[in-house]
């Protein structure tokens, strides 16, 4: 097996480094979700270096196994939880609770919506956890995310 040119490892491993994810997360009823997630495509468009990916309380486990592993592979976590009152967490606590534990990583975590659960899970987060429902403002923070 050939190894790869210092320089080329070099270059690889410090790409880890500058890669940022925005995440969202949904705690609604199925019915009230909908397929097409603008914000998601909205913050995927403004880097090459940040990736999108998106689960709900209705995900299998293994998908929020997947998720917390693609966390792993990121330097810098923007989440957007859209959140109605009463929902479930369903398999999304595993990942907040592992974002939780490596909330270095933490850019800033937007909640769209009320759901107390959440607000007392996150509230430990202090300036990063922010309550907002305006799109055009979570849009502007997703910006300066893109742009940090």
């Amino acid at each position: 097996m050939r190894k790869q040119p210092i320089e080329t490892r070099t270059l690889l491993s410090g790409m880890k480094e500058k890669l940022k994810l925005f995440l969202q997360l949904e705690l609604r009823h199925w019915q009230a979700s909908s397929y097409e997630k603008p914000l998601l495509s909205f913050a995927s468009s403004l880097s090459s270096g940040l990736i999108g990916a998106e689960m709900d309380n209705q995900s299998e486990s293994t998908i929020a196994d997947l998720v917390i592993r693609l966390t792993t592979e990121t330097d810098k976590i923007f989440v957007l939880l859209k959140a109605d009152p009463e929902e479930p967490f369903g398999p999304t606590l595993k990942v907040l609770n592992h974002l939780l534990r490596n909330e270095h990583q933490l850019y800033a975590v937007i909640l769209s919506g009320n759901h107390d659960q959440t607000e007392r899970l996150l509230q430990s987060l202090s300036d990063r956890f922010i309550k907002e429902n305006d799109v055009e403002k979570i849009k502007e923070k997703i910006r300066e995310f893109a742009l940090a």
